[in-house]
């Protein structure tokens, strides 16, 4: 198993004999939309007022409708890679890039890249593929973290949730928060069931991961009328935030503080 940790910003020394240091109100930004879609100006200027520390974008949401959910040039990557670049310096904070096609000397992959105002702080490339993407995505072969705004963060993709090994190295690697682009096909079952597999799946998965875990997922539009937008918030304790069953398919701009 390969572990990358990648650090662009000095974070505090501990003194492990002084009295925990308080905990911190950190404020994130859920950006449940259709996939592929512009940010308007509205949206931004919301985003700009709350100030957020982290927003998170749903599994292939910077995506080139056109080509695809598992297709891009090496021209369009590079214009997506600019636009979440300049997404996190305009929103003048991190962003963790929902995913995006990544074309790598003939293969392709499914990534998500994350920037702090501007300034790249690495990636993660998806390591177990949905059905769908198999003979088309590469899986990635390292879990990574990253640190910013203090807080050492990891990103996990969609179906990586069902292994885990995804958990337990974002706890060996010492993540806080575990971000989660989702892309999240509807699928009929109760909300009794519903709740349960947010259990079975995320605050089970928090618990192996002593981490505060957070899926963003899209909404269903034209390009992609299948998804249902299930995001949520949990921790070892359960579900802080979930959207309502009856709201699984109203695009969002979802604004909430957490305590770490």
């Amino acid at each position: 198993m390969c572990y990358e940790i990648i650090s662009f910003h000095t974070m505090c020394s501990i003194n492990r004999e002084s009295t925990p240091a308080p905990m911190r109100k950190i404020k994130i930004v859920l950006y449940q939309k259709p996939i592929g879609t512009c940010i308007s100006h509205a949206d931004s200027r919301s985003i700009r007022e709350y100030a957020p520390h982290f927003i998170c974008f749903p599994e292939y949401f910077f995506v080139n409708r056109r080509l695809g959910n598992h297709t891009l040039s090496l021209h369009s990557f590079r214009r997506q890679l600019m636009r979440i670049e300049t997404l996190s310096r305009t929103l003048n904070t991190v962003i963790i890039g929902g995913t995006t096609p990544e074309p790598v000397k003939g293969n392709l992959y499914n990534t998500s890249f994350v920037y702090d105002r501007g300034t790249p702080l690495g990636f993660y490339r998806k390591r177990n593929l949905f059905f769908a993407e198999e003979g088309k995505i590469t899986p990635g072969t390292a879990f990574t973290v990253f640190s910013a705004a203090g807080i050492t963060f990891g990103v996990l993709i969609c179906a990586d949730v069902f292994l885990d090994e995804s958990f337990t190295a974002m706890k060996e690697l010492g993540a806080q928060i575990v971000f989660i682009p989702t892309f999240s096909p509807k699928r009929e079952e109760t909300v009794e069931e519903k709740f349960k597999r947010d259990n079975d799946i995320f605050v089970r998965g928090a618990k192996l991961a002593g981490a505060l875990l957070v899926k963003v997922c899209s909404v269903r539009s034209e390009y992609r009328d299948f998804l249902q937008a299930r995001s949520l918030i949990a921790d070892k304790n359960g579900i802080l935030y979930r959207v309502k069953p009856e709201e699984e398919e109203k695009s969002m701009i979802i604004k909430q503080e957490v305590l770490l």
